[in-house]
């Protein structure tokens, strides 16, 4: 709590001495006119470049129409002084929240059917939106149409950037380390393993969506009465284009990349107009130069630490801050397990039938392999339970509850947790965070909270840094909180993944493989490891997995599938001698 602190009185101290400086020398003219316009279009296009990496950078979404949005709040904003007939400088920051509203609206209505889809088929759905909305000023009379709209009272000031500029890049990261910014990020690294760990993904993208709208339209309302006149030309394709270029060259997801490139990348033209027609050409190189040298941006995902920069300057190591909380506090919430029936269960694609007539209970505490050969219909089997697909017939209850229909992320909140066949981390965040996203459903925080940090947010961090980093010592892996997810090794990557999927708090367990592409020691580190979750944490696990020795080793009973039906079920000596189970998968 010390070093956050810390850290925000930096960064306030900072902020009002930048604040201060610069009114002093727009005070003594120091800064004229032209440059002082440098600055609020630099400005106007940090919040843009800001609330665009909320949706391409930390959701991951390639949007191609974000001036659609700025052009949306532009006029809103601009309409609203212009016919409220009041003081303008009175009502300008109504007229913000106007055109910030306004635009939030058409990112909700773009959003929800726009989200369902992803890369190039989203971004074209944008860029049409983008185009859409020009046209639609264009031709509508009360925008002013093509003979643009006039008589917008020039109020835009410095103050008024400066504070939307904190404002918003203040927003982005209190979010960002909230519960809400991990589950947005989650989704960006692993869509399937975001919604395995119980985050409503379709609710976080459309939120994203919709508050990036907001910012923008924001923005709009600062740009319009800082021009004083709207021509729907100044909203077209390449201006969106020139804002994705900001957020690409600043470093996709970093918050203060997205700044400093905005604000390199509007200055820049203008500081090179004594190159002439050259300026332009140079601009253009040096863009490419970047992108080559710099592929991943100029912070890449990273964020500038005005804190970090001064304890380098100092020579001061670093405080490392670690949550502790009473170890009875840390698992109180946890569940007891229950029992898992699954009755006459198949799912058929076209005229082929993957599984057929499944039966499966599974015991409190019990330890279940499922066996089988590939292609079988073990992993199907998975993705039922989990509802990646939907039965064609038969039922799954979990404490005697129906669990078919339910969204996978409700799933897994209800008490079935998942791994995958093919290890999902969310590589390129630290192990500490992998698993604090999967404690979500078990904190309440909303975005304002989370956002304005009120003590809700605190209390909440607090405890789930301690459950997460408690959890990890469990599996041996305290020491590596802070490392990215990526550079684990293989076994770890394993255990992190099983330990992400423990901190949902599940009842059932359903491990996919664990064992697959480890070397001896791993397994057997790996048998130890199911053990204590099954003693430890009292929770039922059903498990896939081709090694025998450790599916005879830990297992308590066996289910063995062949071309998606059961052909024997028992412990693992009466399967070991089964001759059908001989004769399909175990070879005599």
């Amino acid at each position: 709590m010390k070093k956050k602190v810390r850290s925000y009185i930096i960064n306030i101290v900072a902020l009002v001495l930048l604040y201060s400086l610069a009114m002093y020398l727009i005070g003594n003219g120091t800064i004229g006119r032209y440059y002082m316009g440098i600055i609020l279009t630099a400005g106007i296009s940090v919040v843009m470049a800001v609330s665009l990496n909320l949706t391409t950078g930390i959701l991951g979404q390639l949007a191609l129409g974000h001036a659609g949005f700025m052009a949306v709040g532009a006029y809103a904003a601009a309409l609203f002084t212009i016919h409220i007939g009041t003081e303008p400088q009175a009502i300008f920051p109504i007229s913000l929240l106007v055109g910030g509203l306004v635009a939030a609206v058409f990112g909700l209505v773009i959003g929800v059917p726009a989200l369902r889809l992803k890369g190039d088929y989203l971004a074209i759905i944008t860029l049409g939106f983008g185009e859409v909305i020009r046209i639609l000023i264009t031709n509508l009379e009360f925008t002013g149409g093509a003979r643009t709209l006039r008589g917008i009272p020039r109020v835009t000031t410095f103050s008024y950037v400066f504070v939307m500029v904190v404002l918003v890049v203040a927003v982005m990261f209190t979010l960002g380390r909230s519960r809400h910014g991990r589950a947005i990020l989650s989704i960006r690294e692993d869509e399937v393993a975001a919604e395995a760990s119980g985050i409503p993904t379709t609710y976080y993208k459309i939120f994203a969506f919709t508050l990036s709208a907001f910012f923008a339209g924001m923005a709009g309302g600062l740009f319009a009465h800082y021009v004083g006149v709207l021509d729907p030309k100044n909203f077209g394709f390449i201006r969106s284009i020139d804002y994705l270029v900001m957020v690409v060259l600043g470093g996709m997801g970093s918050i203060t990349g997205a700044v400093g490139a905005a604000i390199v990348l509007t200055a820049l033209p203008e500081l090179l107009r004594g190159f002439s027609d050259y300026r332009m050409l140079v601009y253009s190189v040096m863009l490419i130069l970047m992108m080559l040298f710099r592929p991943s941006g100029l912070l890449g995902t990273k964020e500038f630490s005005l804190t970090a920069l001064i304890d380098w300057v100092l020579r001061r190591k670093p405080e490392a801050e670690i949550e502790a909380v009473e170890a009875e506090q840390v698992f109180a919430t946890r569940h007891k397990p229950a029992l898992l029936e699954a009755r006459d269960l198949g799912i058929q694609f076209g005229g082929l039938k993957a599984l057929d007539s499944f039966e499966l209970t599974i015991e409190p505490g019990e330890i279940v392999g499922l066996i089988g050969p590939n292609g079988a219909g073990k992993t199907t089997v998975f993705n039922l339970l989990t509802n990646v697909y939907v039965p064609t017939f038969g039922s799954i209850e979990l404490e005697g509850k129906s669990v078919v229909g339910l969204p996978t992320h409700e799933i897994t909140q209800v008490g079935i947790a998942r791994t995958f066949q093919n290890i999902r981390l969310f590589k390129n965040l630290s192990v500490l965070d992998n698993v604090k996203i999967a404690y979500h459903n078990q904190m309440q925080t909303t975005p304002v909270e989370g956002t304005f940090r009120l003590p809700r947010h605190w209390r909440e961090e607090r405890l789930a840094n301690a459950r997460a980093r408690e959890l990890l010592h469990v599996f041996g892996m305290g020491e590596m909180a802070a490392k990215d997810a990526k550079n684990l090794p293989y076994g770890q990557q394993r255990k992190l993944e099983i330990a992400r999927a423990l901190a949902t708090n599940p009842k059932l367990l359903l491990l996919d493989e664990p064992a697959a592409g480890m070397n001896p020691t791993e397994t057997q580190e790996l048998m130890d490891t199911i053990r204590l979750i099954r003693d430890s944490f009292g929770v039922a696990i059903l498990l896939i997995e081709h090694d025998m020795r450790l599916v005879m080793g830990i297992c308590e009973r066996l289910v063995v599938l062949d071309y998606g039906q059961i052909i024997a079920t028992g412990t693992p000596d009466e399967v070991r001698s089964n001759p059908k189970v001989i004769g399909a998968y175990l070879g005599a």
